[in-house]
């Protein structure tokens, strides 16, 4: 009996060795359970920790413990994530080392993310979760980097589509399927690793884990608004390359995410705008009003190359562009992009308003412009009785132009799913010849006056890093030997705009009535250019020329492009819009900029108090293209049917109900369909469908 007694009290005893719960014992380490035996009540002796069990008790339950481990791991994560941006671990660790307030700031940042692992069973798979998610960011960006000037921020989320459209141009297929392994592998990795990281068998603390994280988040906000006050960082990224650099990728990156739309102006209410309103009425337009035809072309990455330092080609690229500066007003054009973001540079010329009161990288065209209207140049000129037209060599859905043409009140868009015998660059963009007969059956699509707002792709990046075969007018050397190819490429395309310019004014000359053109460049192209390669410019100028045959007496000025809308009005003496007048009215650049900034405020987020409510722009539907798509006929032949009828392009489709046909291009009044039989009572249409399938315009029905 006492044998057996002796051999329960060792059993309990094993048991409750088994059961100590280390996390919830974390108060008194050293006191084991007490446990009676059901004979004699007798007490079970304390038991101390062996120095083993402490270590592991303070290595895998602490969760004192588990807060350092995300505090390492953020430390190098930061210092991963900015060599990725940086391209190189010298930039990184000096980064760490000259800003080491800036450096800390980040990895807060990344640090606070990290905490939410702690909630979780298996905490090492929520960190390395986490931690991964950081590390692609960073991948990211080195690629995107690669590319272009601009870095990764949260819109390109929303470009996703636009990429996978035009992912041929910057990718080869190799690296595409390496990419789509990279991640299946990364997925397959992910799940193994839930399975066998462990499971956390302590206490997770989860009021403790809490209070960390909402003190982790004030020590935040309060970082934030320290260092913002003293000027550590700013919240304002007029270049987001260097607002990377200097601030950190963890900081910009989220500040992308939760930063977007305009701010609301401290002083914004109805009698502070409506006394604005007062104020900006007065501003009326002197002289004789001025109707002719205003084009304008927005040049893809075109600027004037002669100034690059170390560069020297075996002619003029852009002679006609020279001559015309000779000519014409012109000047330098400040832009808010660089090697990236065309509509951002779009949205200042054609409303008067920057982009800089958005979020860090956004573009208002994805976020705001596509389903909210703007007064714009288009809405201005369209009350003075111009047709509108819109024109782009690039598929309607790039930067979602399809919708903010139509809420800006454009009368038509000419994308290019509606353009004829369009040629390709070496790198699969479309060339800009056809952009003359575009803008030119425009002009002829009604009998007044015409405002056509028109952007060029020809020289969009990316440029290649080897030499090939392609138009080569123009032989290129430059200091920089590695970089000849995209030079060479890059110069002989801005050749052929340069001569697209020159066939469109010999045309709008030759039609007879009175125009303005505007051209000017949407930011520079991605060749690694710097200041010192640029000594009589900034990275962020292009160039302007306002040709005209109405002999508008105009000085040269260097202008920003906010400015350019202005100044056509003023030349014309047609009434403005709001952001033209504030511009006007207000000497002082800063006055100017905060009243445009409530005018922007009230038009596109608040009550529209500038306008009684109302919409600026009139609210008419867009059409798609100018030329009427239309089936005149449809016939059996053997084994295909045979459409006939007019303005069929490669991205007509012939749809049979709802069902869409196997369709062959022929030609423009020409489409077959094979292994297909019309049958009596079938009704058939002819649809304009882009890439990603979506149906743009569908012509009239057809019953065969």
């Amino acid at each position: 009996m006492k044998l057996f007694e002796k051999k329960k009290k060792e059993e309990i005893i094993e048991e409750n060795e088994k059961n100590v719960d280390f996390e919830s014992s974390e108060e008194d380490a050293e006191i084991l359970d007490e446990s009676q035996t059901d004979e004699d009540n007798m007490s079970v002796p304390k038991q101390k920790l062996t120095v083993k069990e402490r270590v592991k008790k303070a290595l895998f339950y602490s969760i004192h413990t588990w807060i350092f481990k995300c505090f390492v791991i953020a430390f190098g994560m930061e210092l991963v994530v900015e060599t990725l941006g940086r391209r190189s671990l010298f930039k990184g660790i000096g980064f760490m080392i000259s800003s080491p307030v800036v450096y800390l700031y980040n990895v807060s940042i990344i640090f606070f993310t990290l905490l939410f692992a702690l909630f979780l069973r298996k905490r090492v798979f929520g960190l390395i979760m986490i931690s991964m998610l950081w590390f692609t960011c960073g991948i990211v960006n080195f690629v995107v980097l690669g590319y272009r000037v601009t870095p990764f921020a949260a819109i390109d989320f929303l470009m996703l589509f636009d990429v996978f459209s035009m992912i041929d141009v910057y990718l080869r297929k190799w690296q595409q399927i390496l990419i789509v392994i990279a991640i299946v592998g990364a997925l397959i990795l992910l799940v193994i690793l839930f399975k066998k990281t462990p499971k956390f068998e302590g206490h997770r603390h989860v009021k403790r884990t809490m209070l960390t994280c909402v003190g982790v988040w004030i020590f935040v906000l309060l970082f934030t608004n320290f260092s913002v006050k003293h000027n550590i960082i700013s919240d304002d990224f007029a270049n987001l390359g260097e607002a990377y650099k200097d601030y950190g990728f963890a900081y910009c990156f989220t500040n992308s995410i939760i930063d977007n739309g305009i701010d609301e102006p401290e002083d914004y209410s109805k009698e502070t705008v409506l006394e604005l309103k007062a104020e900006l009425d007065t501003v009326v337009s002197e002289g004789e009003k001025k109707t002719p035809n205003v084009i304008i072309i927005q040049l893809e990455s075109f600027f004037d190359p002669k100034d690059v330092v170390g560069l020297n080609m075996s002619e003029d690229p852009v002679p006609t562009f020279t001559k015309l500066k000779e000519e014409y007003p012109s000047g330098y054009f400040t832009v808010p992009a660089l090697g990236a973001g065309t509509a951002n540079t779009e949205f200042e010329v054609i409303t008067g308003m920057s982009s800089g009161y958005f979020g860090a990288g956004e573009y208002a065209y994805k976020t705001t412009v596509n389903d909210t209207p703007v007064e714009s140049l288009c809405s201005i000129l369209k009350k003075e009785g111009y047709g509108t037209y819109a024109i782009h060599n690039n598929k309607s859905s790039f930067y979602d132009r399809k919708d903010v043409y139509d809420t800006m009140g454009f009368d038509a868009f000419i994308s290019l799913e509606y353009m004829y015998d369009v040629e390709y660059t070496y790198n699969g963009w479309a060339k800009d010849f056809t952009l003359v007969d575009d803008i030119m059956k425009c002009m002829k699509d009604t009998k007044g006056q015409d405002f056509v707002y028109t952007i060029s792709v020809q020289a969009h990046g990316r440029y290649p890093e080897k030499m090939d075969e392609w138009e080569d007018y123009i032989q290129v050397d430059y200091e920089d030997e590695s970089l000849v190819p995209a030079y060479d490429y890059y110069i002989n395309q801005i050749h052929e705009m340069d001569m697209m310019i020159e066939d469109l004014i010999e045309e709008l000359d030759a039609y007879g009535e009175d125009y303005v053109l505007l051209l000017y460049g949407d930011h520079l192209p991605t060749l690694e250019l710097t200041e010192e390669n640029l000594p009589n410019s900034s990275l962020f100028q292009t160039e302007y020329i306002l040709v005209n045959n109405i002999g508008l007496d105009m000085e040269d000025e260097d202008i920003v492009a906010t400015e350019i809308s202005t100044k056509i009005l003023s030349a014309l003496n047609i009434p403005y819009g709001y952001a033209q007048k504030a511009q006007i009215y207000y000497e002082d650049p800063a006055v100017v900029e905060e009243k445009i900034h409530m005018i922007a405020y009230d038009m596109l987020f608040g009550e529209r108090y500038l306008y009684d409510g109302g919409s600026p722009v009139p609210e008419d539907d867009m059409k798609m293209g100018v030329d009427v798509i239309s089936i005149s006929s449809i016939k059996n032949k053997s084994d295909h049917i045979v459409v006939t009828g007019e303005n069929f392009n490669e991205f007509s489709v012939v749809y049979d109900g709802d069902k869409d046909l196997d369709t062959i291009y022929v030609d423009s009044n020409t489409l077959m369909v094979e292994d297909r039989k019309a049958s009596s009572g079938d009704v058939f249409t002819v649809k304009q469908v882009d890439k990603s399938h979506h149906i743009l315009s569908t012509s009239e029905k057809y019953v065969y």
